[in-house]
């Protein structure tokens, strides 16, 4: 597992900051068509903590899992657990009041070394309507069990799914990566950096008929949750390939789950340009990429036609830093790819929904306390 696999966002931030990070963008994803038709983008909230993953529900209420700031005060440089995770609830048009309806959840983050510096933070990266009432969450990070160990009783739920009501462990990641390491069979060597390959950062699941399935990005796999029973591994997604040939490993992101139970999972590639991919996998069928030449896809969903609305984290980046972040339409059937038009102003965003209407969500600047939630229109 990658180190940007376990924390990527601190590695997105550091890049964006030092401009170390330089590429030429070729064609994406078979030279994407442009759809040049307007959209309408409005920003919905602001002031969000670290957003992430969303969940929109049918009646158009939007969830915003929040991983929140860490712990106050805490030291600069120093790794610190605080309460500082949420779940945010856009009400729309309806009655309801739109604000964070759960607080108090696990946040961790280093202290800033100076108070222009963003904190980022790993904490709430999912999140979805629980079967008996409140939420069900999915707290990113966490590493290895010696890792999480140093967080103490206060970071237990780094890499967990869990209901937020009850409290209830519905899978231990960290622990199932850490005992079961299932990307053993990719080959990655220990270096002085990662003395042990097993590593969680679980980023977002998609519910089935008989439980959740992540996508751990530190794991390079997607992982099958029961909510009773053993933890299995799905699948483990293989390296991609830069341009030039260099393996770089998978770090999936996004999981969606077909009406007619097929299962399509987005990777990062690592951030490297052109070497994201979407995999289609059929119940009883080894996975097939469905799209490739994408960069840097961070989440996935499903529209009501059925077609897959893919989010990219950054278009690639310069000496200066990321270039903004895009939107794709794709064809399941076609494998048509078209671009959805954003100008040019995502930045940093990381978490992907759709409504009612196929109206697109997205949380944008994702790092820091200035996150927002976007709804987009054609």
């Amino acid at each position: 597992m990658s180190r940007l696999g376990r924390s990527w966002t601190g590695a997105v931030l550091a890049t964006a900051a030092v401009g170390s990070v330089t590429a030429a963008m070729g064609p994406s994803a078979a030279q994407a068509a442009q759809n040049d038709a307007a959209p309408g983008y409005e920003v919905i909230a602001s002031g969000l903590n670290n957003p992430r993953g969303i969940a929109v529900l049918e009646d158009g209420t939007v969830l915003v899992a929040e991983s929140g700031t860490g712990k106050p005060g805490c030291a600069a440089g120093k790794e610190c657990v605080g309460a500082t995770g949420s779940v945010y609830r856009y009400a729309g048009g309806g009655s309801r009041s739109s604000g964070r309806v759960v607080t108090g959840l696990q946040s961790v983050a280093v202290g800033p070394k100076g108070p222009q510096e963003p904190i980022s933070a790993t904490g709430p990266n999912d999140v979805a309507p629980g079967p008996y009432g409140g939420f069900v969450v999915l707290n990113g990070g966490g590493g290895n069990l010696e890792h999480r160990a140093t967080l103490g009783e206060d970071g237990k739920r780094a890499g967990t799914l869990y209901q937020s009501r009850s409290g209830r462990m519905l899978g231990d990641l960290v622990k199932y990566e850490t005992d079961a390491d299932p990307d053993w069979v990719l080959g990655h060597a220990p270096t002085p950096q990662e003395p042990t390959t097993a590593h969680s950062n679980a980023w977002r699941f998609a519910q089935t008929r008989n439980g959740w399935l992540v996508a751990d990005a530190g794991g390079n796999d997607l992982v099958r949750v029961p909510g009773y029973g053993r933890i299995s591994t799905e699948t483990v997604l293989p390296d991609s390939k830069t341009a030039d040939g260099t393996p770089v490993q998978a770090v999936p992101s996004g999981v969606v789950v077909a009406h007619d139970g097929t299962i399509y999972v987005s990777d990062m590639g690592a951030l490297k340009p052109g070497a994201s991919r979407i995999w289609k996998i059929v119940p009883g069928h080894k996975p097939q990429v469905l799209v490739n030449g994408l960069t840097a896809l961070s989440d996935l969903a499903l529209d009501s036609n059925g077609n897959l609305v893919a989010l990219s984290l950054t278009g690639g980046y310069t000496q200066t830093g990321p270039l903004p972040g895009k939107i794709f339409k794709v064809d399941t059937g076609s494998k048509a790819v078209t671009e959805v038009p954003t100008d040019g102003k995502l930045s940093m965003s990381t978490g992907l929904g759709i409504g009612p209407d196929d109206e697109i969500y997205v949380t944008n600047k994702s790092v820091g306390t200035n996150g927002e939630l976007v709804r987009i229109t054609q």
